[in-house]
This record gives structure tokens, C-alpha cells and sequence, in this order.
């Protein structure tokens, strides 16, 4: 007698074999740990079995909206912005660099030597077009197919992510490096690149800011601040005087003009702003925002948006926050000065004025009173002094109590 084995068909009976149906139950066994894995209320994996055959005939995959586990691209978005937020700063740094740079070219990273000794390294570039090459005379310029040789810094994970939390947010176009320090950066060997240089002999180059790469973006941030009376001056505003309630949402909107546009910082009180989890800053292309999402009364103050060009002049747009209550107001600031008019104030009296709203208020002397200490506090007298009621009613006494 002949045994016969069909691979994936029945058994004697219409039964399936037991290998088959151990295959089975372990596919059944993956699949529901997958989706214990994937979070409970995730997709919906649903398996048809043939009642004739017990194939599997097909698979049917659901993810609902609003479902635990691969849920889409919307829904893994984190509730809250980020506390310091750039978006767009990329083409400002380029502006900015083109225009400092006394070199500009592209060129592409021909070679590049191993790490040496504290992460050191060296690139060399074919240049392949040059944008700007204004530091050395006409004889000793750039040319096509030339080679510029750069040293750099590997950036490792480490050093990329040692930035402190409460850094301070801002935008800054000052790219000094002390003497002997070198650009952290990972330069790809073939990669073609946008250079920015400073030229510190003849054949001599220091890199200004970081290369990036060749892109349509980049070479119009290159090329539109380094045409012909493209550069415009800068400038900032937008900041106004507001009055919030005490747990409602401040939002403040600086906007800034100009070719390079301005590096924007924002102060408050004199101080700089943090970025933290109750205040955030963002930086969008021509403009920054601050939102604090419920104020309290220690963010009424007086806030300052200040811009710098790449040539170093400042602009400033600032505003008066008022933080109000359901009963009361917090005026800022209120702070107190001595009177244009020093005898304002009569008998003895301390005048002290307080621009925020405008007043003028005397400080009277003791057994004084009146807006401006005019009259006497005849019920304000002090107990060692009733003997003299007397001594007053035959007026042979002065005193104020009298």
C-alpha cells in the first residue's frame, strides 16, 4: 500500500493534516501577539477560514480612526507645539552666510581623510561654479575645477544632543569661532555642497557656517541676496499694547523686513526670553511668535522684539502687557517718581508721581490729610497728647494737634 502526502491539500476525509493545522494555529499564535503588540482597541486583523477546505482565503485589514496601535499620520502628532520652534530659519542662514562670506562656490566633496586625533578631518572640494569671490585680487580667484582643502570636526550623537533644555531661543547670525576651533559638521564624500568661506591668506580659506547641501532652495537664497541692489535694509514691528485676564492665552506677533532678513530675538523686562513648556517661541520666516498658553500675573511686563541685521544695527518693536484679574488690575510698571512740582504737596508732605496712570499723591505728615495735606487729622490724635485739649481752647499752644 502506497502512502500519499499532499503538500497544503487534505487528509482522508476531507480532514486536514496535522501538520497543516499546527502551521495554522501557529499563524494564529503570531497574529494575535502582533496584535497585542500594536495596543489594545488597535487594527482589526480579521482572518476567513473555508469552512470546505480550511484554506485561508483571504486577509482583511482595518485600522478605525481614533484606534490604538499604527493609527495615522494626523493622530501620532503630539497635542502641543514644541517650546522652541524653527521653521524656515534654513534659507535665512543661508542668506545671511552668502552675504558675510567673502567667498561663495559649489563645489563637491571630492575626498575626505579619516578621523584623526579629537574627531578631526580634512575635505576636499572641487569647485564646480563659483558665487562670490570678493577677498583676494583677480589674479588669485577661484576658478572652475580648482580644489579648496577645509578641515572640520565630526559631530557625533553626543555632541549633537548636548544642548541644554533651557537654552535660550533665539536666532543669531554670529558665526566667530575662536582661533583654532573648528566647525563640527559630517561632510559626505561625493555629496555636492554650497560653501561659504572667509579668506585668510592667498590660498587660505576659513569656513563661515556650516556647508549645506546643493539644492534649488538653497542656490536661490544664494543668488537673491547676491544680485545687483538686492540687499534692503531691515526692519521690525507689529508689537501692541494688550490687556489679558489672568489664565487666558498671550500671543504675541513680531514681524520683520528685509534682505538678509534680521536674526530676532525676544526680551522681557530687559531680560531674554527662555523657551520652556509654558512659554514658547517660534521662529517662521518673516515673522516670531510667543505664546504663553495661561498667563499669570508675573508675565505682565514689558516685552521687546529685537531684530539684528547681518551688519549689526538693532530694531526694536516692543509692547505693555496688562494682566488683569476679575476684580483688580496690575498696572506695569509702577514704579513711583518725585513730583515735577516739589511744594504740591503742603505741610511737610511727600508728593510722588506715577505715570502709569497719571496721578499725583502726597504722602502726608503725621496729623495730616487731604488730597494735597491741606487739612488737619483732628481724629487721628494720639492718646499722650489729649492733656493738651486744654492748653489748645486757651490758644497759647501751636502744635498741630490743636
Amino acid at each position: 500500500m502506497t502512502s500519499r502526502c499532499r503538500v497544503g491539500g487534505r487528509g482522508a476525509g476531507g480532514r486536514m493534516p496535522f501538520t497543516s493545522l499546527g502551521a495554522l494555529f501557529l499563524i494564529l499564535l503570531l497574529v494575535c501577539w502582533i496584535g497585542a503588540m500594536c495596543g489594545n482597541g488597535g487594527g482589526v486583523l480579521g482572518m476567513e477560514l473555508s469552512r470546505t477546505s480550511g484554506y485561508v482565503n483571504h486577509t482583511v485589514l482595518r485600522w478605525p480612526r481614533g484606534a490604538g496601535g499604527f493609527a495615522p499620520k494626523s493622530s501620532l502628532r503630539p497635542r502641543g507645539s514644541a517650546p522652541c520652534e524653527h521653521v524656515g530659519d534654513n534659507t535665512n542662514q543661508v542668506s545671511a552666510r552668502a552675504f558675510l562670506a567673502d567667498t561663495v562656490f559649489e563645489g563637491k566633496a571630492r575626498s575626505r581623510s579619516p578621523v584623526r586625533d579629537k574627531g578631526t578631518y580634512a575635505v576636499t572640494f572641487v569647485v564646480q561654479r563659483v558665487h562670490k569671490d570678493s577677498s583676494r585680487p583677480a589674479g588669485l580667484r577661484l576658478r572652475l575645477r580648482s580644489q579648496v582643502r577645509l578641515h572640520f570636526k565630526e559631530r557625533t550623537s553626543s555632541t549633537s544632543d548636548s544642548s541644554p533644555q533651557d537654552a535660550p531661543c533665539l536666532q543669531s547670525y554670529n558665526y566667530t569661532m575662536r582661533p583654532g576651533e573648528l566647525l563640527r559638521t559630517n561632510i559626505k564624500r561625493g555629496g555636492k555642497y554650497l560653501v561659504f568661506a572667509k579668506g585668510v591668506g592667498p590660498h587660505n580659506f576659513s569656513v563661515l557656517g556650516e556647508p549645506v547641501f546643493r539644492s534649488r532652495k538653497n542656490l536661490k537664497a544664494v543668488k537673491e541676496v547676491l544680485c545687483d541692489k538686492c540687499v534692503r535694509p531691515a526692519g521690525v514691528w507689529g508689537l501692541e499694547d494688550v490687556k489679558v485676564k489672568v489664565g487666558e492665552r498671550l500671543r504675541l506677533v513680531c514681524r520683520c523686513k528685509g534682505n538678509p532678513l534680521p536674526a530676532i530675538q525676544w526680551f522681557k523686562d530687559g531680560s531674554r526670553v527662555n523657551a520652556t513648556i509654558n512659554t514658547r517661541i517660534k521662529y517662521k520666516k518673516k515673522r516670531s511668535l510667543l505664546v504663553i498658553p495661561r498667563v499669570s500675573l508675573s508675565a505682565s511686563g514689558r516685552y521687546e522684539c529685537k531684530a539684528t541685521d547681518v551688519k549689526g544695527n538693532i530694531y526694536t518693536s516692543s509692547a505693555t502687557v496688562t494682566i488683569t484679574t476679575d476684580n483688580t488690575t496690575t498696572l506695569w510698571p509702577l514704579n513711583g517718581a518725585p513730583c515735577p512740582i516739589e511744594t504740591y504737596c503742603l505741610n511737610g508732605g511727600t508728593c510722588t508721581y506715577y505715570e502709569t496712570v497719571g496721578e499725583w499723591v502726597c504722602q502726608c505728615a503725621e496729623g495730616y490729610k487731604g488730597p494735597r495735606c491741606e487739612s488737619k487729622d483732628v481724629y487721628n490724635k494720639s492718646s499722650m497728647y489729649r492733656p493738651m485739649t486744654y492748653i489748645c481752647k486757651l490758644g497759647i499752644s501751636s502744635s498741630y494737634y490743636c
